[in-house]
């Protein structure tokens, strides 16, 4: 994966505002539909699903700007979409956990 460096600030940048809690590539409705059942809880990160995650997040990070971001995420199906949204959640939950044991 080879992205540019303002296509790296840009998921960054989506990445910090989802960690305050403002998420604004995902509808909200759709976020608490698909999060009712934890990630936890299914086999997201198998190895068959990890080339398909990888291939999403690269479509995603190489649109250009927010409203094509969210077009990209529209038009996924319904289970890339979930898979998606799933990892990208992931991530901030991660990012969260990291930064929140920095503190300390």
């Amino acid at each position: 994966m080879n992205f540019s460096e303002q296509q790296l600030d840009q998921i960054e940048h989506l990445l910090q505002q989802s960690m305050n809690g403002l998420h604004i590539l995902f509808d909200h409705k759709k976020i608490a539909e698909v999060l009712k059942m934890p990630t936890e809880n299914l086999n997201l990160f198998e190895k068959d699903n990890l080339k398909k995650i990888d291939e999403l997040f690269q479509g995603l990070v190489q649109k250009e700007n927010l409203s094509l971001k969210q077009l990209y995420i529209e038009s996924l199906d319904p289970e890339s979409f979930e898979m998606l949204l799933r990892a990208y959640f992931h991530i901030v939950d991660n990012s969260l956990r990291t930064t929140h044991e920095w503190k300390h």
